[in-house]
């Protein structure tokens, strides 16, 4: 299963959402509550621009022709992507691209300063203090006012100009229109708040990293655990350091583990109890068996022969049964030794595959320090499974190559394979992928549950895959060295 979005990234993102949500509920109610407008704005970055664009076009008009004022308003509306006009006192545009302004901004566009502050000629500015950006130190703002009309939204912004037109030198407004809030930057400069944004996205993830680690960590933990538990290793545990629910859940896998290891103890011990104790029987049966056959009839020994086939195919399970559960036990048993590949193989294809065509692709000087008996056992039941079912299709092929330290092992045949949702419990005890399968040619559904014993003994893994278009491969991976 692919790995997905990571709980942490989760959380972020999520308290980034909470955070947005917040923010736009307390807009909402102040606006609701005060009835803001965008006004609020000229208080910061976007009144001082709109004051700079004001006293830099004033600047600009006054030392040139009227004539020339419309060429000039082009080059700012190109410039900023912003239309730019200039209005009079009565709400009329006398420059610019024609804008279609709303009623309700006329108000705000007429020009209410008194006749001592509103320009009566045609002059040009004072000298500006670079300090003031453009204004005189002592000079107060020139009236500003921004405003969002109509659907689609359109956002004005505008300034009342040291600038007076025509022979009755009326004071001009200078009005600036887009579609959008940021006026290509002029009215909102994005890139702070994006900053800002970042930086409280960042300041966040240092402040939830260490509670967010922490449940993650605890998580991991389990999740090994967990995998481990459900391969059989119920010896695993998670560290119980957590007081919390976490550590509960701890607590309760561990607990789990334990009486699931405990419980597969008593029922293999019981298993092989049983099967040991059904040795001694089926032998005194077999016995038996033979001194009846010595004296029976002729019309008798076809179902004596019957009942002694029934007889060896309940000892071969026992054996199977007793073999089983003796691999558990193989590394306390045996004693690891120096194992060349290609000879080992080549005698178990002697005494499994006698006869059938088996193509081997090992290295001559291919060696590995593992158990003798558990891999000879191991590669025998594979390659007895694939000569089963598979001798009929083509060759058998066995590969191995060593890499990375690890020896790994492939038996491939061209049979018909197993149903690819079998493949996950192959190699569980008694389990035969077709349920239908005939007794003598099924076996007892523990040839690879025995592999998978003898190759965990050896300190390996073993899996099965489909080959195209049709067979099985059995791969064994085994630690080389010790």
């Amino acid at each position: 299963m692919s790995r997905g979005i990571p709980i942490y990234i989760k959380v972020l993102a999520w308290l980034g959402v909470n955070v947005l949500i917040l923010v736009l509920l307390v807009v909402g109610f102040l606006q609701m509550q005060f009835h803001m407008s965008l006004d609020w704005m000229l208080l910061g970055p976007a009144g001082d621009q709109i004051s700079l664009i004001g006293d830099k076009v004033t600047n600009e008009l006054t030392h040139m022709p009227e004539r020339e004022w419309a060429a000039a308003l082009k080059q700012y509306d190109e410039a900023y992507g912003v239309a730019f006009a200039l209005f009079n006192r009565g709400g009329i545009q006398v420059m610019g691209e024609p804008l279609d302004v709303p009623t309700d901004l006329m108000p705000k566009i007429a020009d209410k300063r008194p006749a001592g502050d509103r320009p009566s000629a045609r002059r040009p500015p004072p000298k500006q203090s670079p300090q003031a950006k453009g204004r005189p130190p002592d000079a107060p703002p020139k009236p500003r006012f921004m405003q969002r009309t109509g659907s689609p939204a359109r956002y004005w912004a505008g300034i009342h100009l040291d600038l007076a037109y025509g022979p009755d030198f009326m004071p001009l407004t200078l009005v600036m229109a887009s579609e959008s809030v940021t006026g290509g930057g002029l009215f909102i400069d994005l890139w702070p708040w994006i900053g800002l944004g970042a930086a409280c996205l960042v300041v966040s993830a240092l402040l939830w990293l260490p509670f967010v680690r922490g449940i993650t960590r605890s998580i991991s933990q389990l999740n090994r655990s967990a995998h481990a538990i459900a391969h059989g290793h119920f010896q695993a545990r998670v560290p119980e350091k957590r007081s919390d629910e976490l550590g509960e859940l701890a607590t309760s896998v561990n607990a789990m583990a334990g009486q699931l290891g405990d419980y597969v103890m008593q029922q293999r011990r019981i298993t092989a109890d049983v099967a040991h104790e059904l040795c001694s029987p089926i032998a005194r049966m077999q016995m038996a068996l033979g001194i009846v056959e010595q004296r029976s009839t002729p019309d008798q020994s076809t179902y004596l022969k019957k009942l002694d086939g029934e007889l060896q195919h309940m000892a071969k399970l026992v054996e199977e049964v007793l073999t089983f559960s003796k691999a558990e036990a193989l590394p306390d048993r045996e004693t690891p030794v120096e194992i060349h590949l290609r000879e080992l193989i080549e005698q178990i294809i002697t005494r499994e595959a006698a006869g059938i065509g088996v193509v081997v692709d090992v290295p001559a000087n291919l060696s590995l320090h593992t158990l003798y008996k558990a891999l000879d056992r191991a590669l025998g039941n594979v390659l007895r499974n694939a000569v089963r079912y598979a001798a009929h299709a083509g060759p058998i092929h066995i590969q191995a190559s060593q890499e990375n330290g690890q020896t790994i092992i492939k038996i491939a045949d061209q049979g018909p394979g197993v149903p690819p949702e079998t493949l996950p419990r192959l190699f569980e005890p008694f389990y035969r992928p077709e349920v239908a399968r005939a007794r003598h040619t099924g076996g007892s559904g523990l040839g690879l549950a025995i592999v998978k014993r003898c190759i965990e003994a050896c300190k390996g893994s073993v899996t099965a895959r489909l080959l195209e278009p049709s067979g099985l491969e059995v791969q064994m991976t085994i630690l080389s060295k010790k």
